[in-house]
C-alpha cells in the first residue's frame, strides 16, 4: 500500500487531474535504457509506464518501439528475431515493420487488416533510448537552452528510484524554503517562469547571497555577491538543472563553468519511481577539448551527489499535499498547474480519462 491510501481519514489528500496521478500516464518522453544496451538486429522486451512494449534496432540500425505482444496470439515479441528491417514473431513467423503493420504471414499470402500493432516514436539522444506514446507529432525532447542545437558530451549515472510519484521528486529544484531548511543555503529569491506551447516550463531563481554567517560569506567571497540556476522542464517527464549561472570567482572573473545535469522520470509501479541522472555540456573538439568536457562532466556529477544525500530520505516515506502551501511555494503551485494541463496519453487507464 502506498501513502497516499493512508491517513486519508484525518489528512485528506487534494486530488489532481494528472499531477500525483498514478492512473494517468502524461503524454511525454519516457527514458527506456542506455543505447548501448540495444545492439543492431537485436530486440528487447520492457515494461515502460506500467506498457509492455517491444524495442528494436533493424539490420540498417534503425530505432522501432511497437506494442509488446503478437496480434495473432499475444505471443511477447520480445523472443521474436529480428529480420532484415522487420521483427518476426517467434511463434508462427508473422512479419512486422517499423510501423507495426504485417507483412508476412508463412501459411497465407493475404493478411488481414486487423494483423497490425500500435507503434510509438522512439529515438537516441544523450546517451538514452526514449519513447513517447503519442504515436503522431510527439513534443520535442528537452534540450538545456544554453546547450541548444549543439552537439553535446554526456554521462549517464546510476540510476535509483524513489517511493513516490515522479512529479512530487520533481519539485524539490524549485523549492527555496528547502534550501535553507536542509542545505543550510540562507539565500533570498526572486524568481521567473517561462512556459511556451511545447510542453516545456522554464523557472529562474536569482538572488543576492547574504553575509549573515561564516558559510555565507564565504560563499559570497568565492562566487561573488549574486546567484542564479534555472529548472527546465518537459512533459512532467524530464528535468534539467543548470546551477553556477553568472557567477564570477572573487565577484570579478567571470571563468567559473556553468554545470548542466538532466533527470528523466518514469512510473516503475505504482509506488514506485526509475530517475536516471544524466550530465551533460558542450561538446569540445581535439584532446584538451575531450578532457575538458569529461571534467566539467565530473564536476557536475559531484554537485549532484553533494545535494542528493541529504534529500534522498525525505522522499522515502513521503505523502505529499498541496492543501498548505505558502505564497514563498509559488514556484511549485505554478508547476503543479502546468503538470495539472498536459494530456493523458494512450497508455493511462480508461477510467481516468
Amino acid at each position: 500500500m502506498i501513502n497516499e491510501d493512508k491517513n486519508q481519514l484525518t489528512q485528506p489528500l487534494r486530488q489532481h487531474k494528472i499531477f500525483n496521478n498514478w492512473e494517468v500516464v502524461a503524454e511525454g518522453w519516457y527514458p527506456v535504457m542506455p543505447a548501448n544496451r540495444l545492439k543492431r538486429s537485436e530486440v528487447k522486451s520492457l515494461l515502460i509506464c506500467g506498457q509492455h512494449l517491444v524495442f528494436f534496432r533493424t539490420e540498417s540500425n534503425k530505432l522501432t518501439a511497437l506494442d509488446g505482444y503478437c496480434p495473432h496470439m499475444g505471443v511477447d515479441l520480445g523472443i521474436g528475431k529480428v529480420q532484415g528491417e522487420n521483427l518476426r514473431c517467434f511463434f508462427h513467423h508473422w512479419e512486422f515493420n517499423q510501423q507495426g503493420d504485417c507483412v508476412k504471414i508463412p501459411c497465407q499470402e493475404t493478411i488481414p487488416k486487423k494483423a497490425r500493432i500500435k507503434h510509438y516514436p522512439c529515438l537516441e539522444k544523450y546517451g538514452m533510448i526514449w519513447v513517447h506514446p503519442n504515436t503522431e507529432n510527439p513534443s520535442p525532447l528537452l534540450e538545456i537552452p544554453k546547450l541548444a542545437q549543439q552537439e553535446v558530451s554526456w554521462q549517464l549515472d546510476r540510476p535509483y528510484f524513489r517511493k513516490c510519484h515522479h512529479h512530487i521528486t520533481m519539485v524539490n529544484g524549485i523549492d527555496p524554503q528547502h534550501l535553507k531548511t536542509v542545505h543550510d543555503l540562507n539565500l533570498s529569491m526572486n524568481l521567473s517562469i517561462k512556459e511556451d506551447d511545447s510542453g516545456q516550463i522554464e523557472i529562474d531563481l536569482q538572488g543576492k547571497v547574504p553575509t549573515d554567517n561564516l558559510k555565507d560569506r564565504l560563499m559570497k567571497t568565492i562566487l561573488g555577491p549574486e546567484y542564479s540556476y534555472s529548472m527546465n522542464y518537459a512533459d512532467g517527464t524530464l528535468a534539467g538543472l543548470t546551477i553556477m549561472k553568472d557567477v564570477k570567482l572573487f565577484g570579478r572573473f567571470d571563468v567559473l563553468p556553468t554545470l548542466h545535469m538532466f533527470f528523466a522520470y518514469r512510473p516503475e509501479s505504482r509506488g514506485k519511481t526509475f530517475v536516471q541522472p544524466i550530465y551533460v555540456t558542450k561538446k569540445r573538439r581535439g584532446l584538451v577539448g575531450a578532457l575538458t568536457s569529461q571534467a566539467l562532466l565530473a564536476m557536475t556529477k559531484l554537485a549532484f551527489k553533494f545535494l542528493q544525500g541529504e534529500d534522498g530520505e525525505v522522499y522515502e516515506n513521503i505523502r505529499f499535499n498541496s492543501e498548505n502551501l505558502l505564497p514563498i511555494d509559488g514556484p511549485i503551485a505554478r508547476y503543479i498547474g502546468y503538470i495539472n494541463r498536459l494530456k493523458p496519453s494512450l497508455w493511462s487507464k480508461h477510467d481516468a480519462l
